[in-house]
């Protein structure tokens, strides 16, 4: 699989996982009480895999797993800070969804389990790709 054919791949992995997770802010009604609860975040993490590889497409699946575990790590703990200005920022819709606005040790957990989803989905895929659809491509 070539490094074009990845990026694409994980763009759109991003364009589906996106809407996939704003819908469990907004359909909760329809959705069990652990996904309602949880899935939001898991998918945000998952979102954060698939960016980070987009981005770092020649680094190893482990490597990038790391560095988006990081990435929602210092997201979340950004929330700890909470002077008036950063409330207020926060409070802007988009700035809301991207950052969070309170801290949570459950969503560490939530990282971890969207990161080990992304990592799981990415490395299906790859193997997919490379070993089944295009065996002679590497």
């Amino acid at each position: 699989m070539t490094v074009r054919n990845k990026r694409w791949l994980y763009a759109v992995l991003i364009i589906i996982t996106i809407p996939s997770g704003l819908a469990t802010r907004c359909q909760q009604q329809y959705l069990p009480p652990l996904i309602d609860k949880y899935g939001g975040d898991v998918l945000a993490a998952t979102c954060i895999f698939f960016g980070c590889r987009l981005l770092c497409i020649k680094w190893t699946l482990p490597k990038v797993a790391c560095l988006s575990y990081l990435v929602s790590v210092l997201i979340e703990i950004q929330q700890l800070y909470q002077a008036p200005w950063a409330v207020q920022f926060r409070n802007i819709t988009l700035v809301g969804i991207l950052l969070g606005h309170g801290f949570l040790w459950s969503d560490m957990v939530c990282y971890a389990v969207g990161t080990l989803i992304g990592w799981l989905i990415g490395a299906g895929l790859e193997f997919l790709f490379t070993k089944c659809i295009n065996p002679n491509a590497g």
